[in-house]
């Protein structure tokens, strides 16, 4: 039986499937923007991509079964033929396990381990995104097919110091995967003394709270599927690797948010000029220079339009609501709604979202060639604030967030089957 415990996470090692030393930069695959073309484009140039195991390549495609049956049987043959060439390896040994991501100086360290699905369906690792089933489906349906559970879910906690002191003396030892790509190294350092993985689970059990900061889609289809394997499997115990899903813990103080920008593709309905005097009548608005647009403080949101560049203050707009008064949340409330008819930001066709680093000028020149009409620019939701609003059982608006970091398929998958 699975153990009721309250505001903890309940994390295990397990024998997680890695890339070999000499293969790890070839092997693992960013999957932010993978599009089903880029992923065939990076399949035919690099045989031993994981793209080989998401995407596969068919060549036949007059084998029984449907196409998607064909590419889930393609998939299991090119992991059967990654494992027996080595190019993905299972441990022998159950590992927690460390990874450390750098850049530039900017070192990321997290502990990559596997959490209980209970834990996501008690809420006692907090969540603040609503989950569309569409997307859940096609993930849930990936496990069932395969069993692979290669995209962790990204959960953050408050700094806590004793757990901070085993990873720093862990990070003493040689790390077992060390790798260049991308200008970035990936380290990882497996942690299979029994007594410091007791000690680990014995911090993460006596953590008051754990919130999900990326991966609420990939959390509910893990959970929809160890819950489906229950009910099929008569002789259930809980100890099953379906009852678990893929996770990093990495501290709120070394987690990035960065926002997602608004950009619209307007059509002849809308007025030019009443966009402007709407916006001159009803908010405190000042031309700045186009260099500025990106915020340096909350409250304060970059408007591109026509080739000039604004600032809009919503300070006047607050009203000591941490829900309402967050910059999208305002964006949406006063502006997108009232002046662009845009009622459900996730649907509506004329609204765009980019996210994460983003090179300014040249977004500005798409903006000037056409392809959209505005651009609003907006300062990033504080982890504070996202953690209070979780707290509360509230959840975040559409595209709130964007965190960093993001995490390589292939680099660590877990077999939930």
């Amino acid at each position: 039986m699975i153990s009721l415990l309250v505001n903890m996470p309940n994390i295990k090692p397990f024998k997680a499937i890695l890339p070999s030393q000499a293969k790890a930069s070839n092997v693992v695959v960013g999957l932010e923007n993978l599009s089903i073309s880029s992923a065939k484009a990076i399949g035919n140039a690099n045989p031993f991509s994981f793209v080989h195991l998401l995407v596969p390549k068919i060549e036949n495609y007059y084998l029984r079964g449907s196409k998607q049956e064909i590419a889930f049987k393609k998939i299991a043959e090119n992991f059967d033929d990654f494992i027996q060439q080595e190019i993905l390896v299972k441990d022998k040994q159950e590992a927690i396990y460390i990874y450390t991501k750098s850049k530039n100086g900017n070192v990321k360290t997290g502990i990559w381990t596997v959490s209980n699905i209970h834990d996501y369906l008690s809420n006692q690792i907090k969540k603040h995104e609503l989950t569309r089933l569409e997307r859940e489906k096609g993930l849930v349906e990936y496990l069932q097919q395969t069993g692979l559970d290669a995209n962790p879910v990204l959960i953050t906690f408050e700094k806590n110091d004793d757990l901070e002191k085993i990873i720093k003396n862990e990070k003493l030892k040689p790390a077992h995967l060390d790798f260049n790509i991308a200008d970035e190294q990936h380290q990882i350092w497996k942690v299979t003394d029994e007594i410091v993985n007791h000690n680990i689970q014995a911090i993460f059990r006596k953590m008051p709270n754990t919130y999900i900061a990326d991966g609420h889609h990939r959390a509910a289809a893990a959970c929809s599927y160890g819950v489906e394997r229950r009910l099929l499997n008569l002789k259930h115990n809980g100890s099953e690797e379906y009852n678990y899903f893929s996770s990093v813990y990495i501290s709120a103080d070394q987690l990035e948010i960065l926002p997602f920008h608004r950009f619209l593709k307007l059509n002849h309905l809308f007025d030019h000029v009443e966009i402007l005097e709407f916006l001159m009548d009803n908010f405190k608005i000042k031309e700045i220079e186009r260099k500025d647009l990106i915020p340096t403080k909350e409250h304060f949101i970059g408007f591109y339009y026509q080739n000039k560049a604004y600032q809009i203050d919503f300070n006047d707009f607050l009203n000591s609501n941490i829900l309402h008064d967050l910059d999208v949340s305002l964006l949406q409330k006063n502006i997108l709604k009232p002046l662009f008819n845009v009622n459900d930001p996730r649907e509506d066709e004329k609204l765009y979202f980019i996210g994460g680093e983003i090179d300014l000028e040249l977004n500005l020149n798409m903006i000037d060639l056409g392809k959209f009409d505005i651009a609003f620019f907006l300062y990033p939701t504080s982890i504070k604030d996202l953690m209070k609003i979780a707290d509360l059982g509230e959840t975040m608006p559409p595209k709130s967030t964007w965190f960093e970091p993001k995490f390589l398929a292939g680099l660590i998958t877990h077999e939930m089957d």
